[in-house]
Formats: structure tokens, sequence, C-alpha cells
């Protein structure tokens, strides 16, 4: 399936001097539908990633049916497979958005785990065949590294005398299923976890037999009422409609990966790249840290009602909650976390 070095990253842990800042069993899902917002020049170079065209992934996984001739795109597609014969996973969350790290000297070191999917999560067998598994081999760790000494030197004092790391802290809250034979046009979700700074809650719909990994489905949703801490929320005052959704998602991620126009217009947003999106920034500025809604644990958190049409099938509800988190760093200790 489409973007390999996501979809490995199926769960991904970060510690920092063994207490976990990260932690989200969800990570590929919105992974894969962030990238789906990038420009696609963007994507067209991302093939090392695994983001490519369905021929070019049928080279590289030897499948029989794919085009080995050099007509038009078949051509580019063999010269992509043999380039990219080696995937890349980008890992470095947190540490990638503030510059040089100083690994060698530090109490509290970074440690990210990886937890791997099932195949079936990332291949779709051939016609009459079965996906039974699949092995990692040849795994390089590469890294950049900084010669010059002064240089190395301001990087080390910085977390000597304290440095605080902003990043986007994501968990995957929980998932639900809305059923057709339930025969339900009214489906009520509740987040009710404790945020310093909530910045939205995105709620994902896939299929339950997934054989398209960029494929985010539409439940017929029209109207979605938002109640936070028992009380209407003033934004969406009235509730969220058809004509919320997708400049809702787009505020949200749209701008967050392009400095100019995404890629995902509303066609393409509606007929399998949905997500709702309830934005609780104060600030339209994916830059901007600790915008977002305080949300205490002794109140009674968020609740969405969501009207919907018939439901034709059975989808699952995947229902993420991103926040900002911040790690505090002083001689080269953790000192502490919040998001």
């Amino acid at each position: 399936m489409n973007n390999l070095g996501k979809l490995l990253r199926e769960r991904l842990m970060i510690r920092v001097g063994g207490e976990i800042v990260y932690d989200n069993n969800g990570e590929s899902l919105i992974e894969v539908y962030k990238d789906l917002w990038k420009m696609d020049s963007k994507r067209a170079n991302m093939v090392e990633y695994g983001i490519m065209n369905e021929n070019t992934r049928k080279m590289l996984s030897k499948d029989d049916s794919a085009d080995q001739t050099a007509k038009e795109d078949g051509g580019y597609d063999l010269v992509m497979a043999k380039v990219y014969k080696e995937q890349k996973m980008k890992l470095g969350k947190i540490l990638n958005d503030h510059g040089p790290y100083a690994p060698y000297n530090m109490k509290s070191g970074f440690e990210y785990t990886i937890t791997l999917p099932k195949a079936d999560k990332i291949m779709v067998a051939q016609a009459s065949e079965k996906v039974e598994g699949y092995t990692l081999k040849n795994i390089h760790l590469e890294y950049e590294t900084i010669e010059n000494e002064e240089l190395a030197k301001r990087v080390n004092e910085g977390y000597e005398t304290g440095r605080s790391l902003s990043y986007e802290h994501i968990t995957l809250l929980k998932t639900t299923v809305w059923a057709k034979s339930s025969g339900a046009a009214r489906f009520n979700e509740t987040i009710d976890v404790p945020r310093e700074s909530m910045r939205a809650v995105v709620l994902l719909f896939r299929k339950r037999t997934v054989t398209d990994s960029e494929e985010y489905v539409f439940p017929a949703i029209e109207k979605v009422k938002v109640t936070m801490d028992g009380k209407p929320n003033a934004v969406y005052s009235q509730g969220l409609t058809y004509e919320n959704f997708y400049d809702e998602a787009k505020r949200l991620f749209g701008m967050a990966n392009n400095a100019c126009n995404d890629d995902i217009n509303v066609r393409k947003f509606y007929k399998d790249k949905f997500a709702l999106v309830i934005d609780m920034r104060a600030v339209d500025d994916s830059r901007t840290v600790g915008s977002g809604k305080r949300i205490l644990g002794d109140n009674p958190g968020i609740l969405l009602e969501i009207e919907t049409d018939t439901i034709t099938e059975d989808f699952l509800c995947n229902i993420f909650v991103l926040s900002d988190g911040l790690i505090n760093i002083s001689g080269k200790t953790l000192q502490g976390i919040s998001y």
C-alpha cells in the first residue's frame, strides 16, 4: 500500500530519561492522512519514503502483474524501483523541530520505540494468494553529526543551561464502531481527557476492511453539535454542517504542510479523504504554541453529538486528540513534561 514509511509506524512511543512523552497507537493512521494534504510536487519527491504509484510498488514487491515496459510511465517506474529499492522511515519527531541535539552528554536521552503492523495492513495480496507476513532486513540507521567543535559546544551548553522543546502531542483516544445494523442516525462521542492546550479533536473514518491505505471515508454526517464544559461551544454555537467540514480540515492540515495551496480539493475531500475536525486553537497558525483550549480534569469534557444520514455500511471511527506538548530540560536532565 502507499506511503510505506508511515504505515510501518503503527505505534510510536518516545521516552526521555525513561519517561513517556509521546505514545500514539494510531501513528500511521493520522500521519498518512497528514501527507495527503501535501502538494503533488512534494509527494512526487517522496518515493524513497514509500509514496509512489501502484505500478512502482508492484515492481518493488516483485508482483508479476507489474508493467515492465519502457513506454510512458513504465520506464520511469522501472528506474524508480531500481533507485529506491531501499525504503526510508523518517524518525526524529520532536527533535526535528529544534535543531541540533547533543545525545552523548545527556543524562536524559531520547528513545524511540516503533511497533510494526501486521502484514495485511501494509500489503494487498495478488489474486488467489494470501498475505502471510514480511521481513525487514538490511536496516541502516542514518543521522547527521556536527564536526565543528565550537558549534558542538554551543549545542551542548543549551541543554546544560536549560531548553524547552515544544511539539505536537497526538494520541488515539479510542476507536468506536458505527454499525449499519444499529439503525442510528445520531452518534455521541465524548472526549474527557485533561489537556493544558488541546489543539483539536480529529475523527478519521475507515471501512472495516481496508484495501487502500489512503482512503478515509465520509459517513454521511449532516451536523455536529459541540458541547464543552456542559455548554455549547461559542465558536460552534450553531453546530458544524456540510459547508464547515472542508474549511475546518484545511485550517488544521492544509496550511501546516504547505506554504501555498494544498492538494486536496473539496471533491477529493468528500470522496475518500474526509476528516471531521474540531479546531480549538485561538490562533490560526501551526507554529504558535499554547493557543489551544485548556481542558481541566474535573469538567465534563467535550461532547460531540453527530447527526448522520442513513449509514449504509459499518465504519470504524478513530478519535484523535491533538495537543501542545512541552519538554523542559536543564542540566542535561529531564525536568518536566506537559501536554
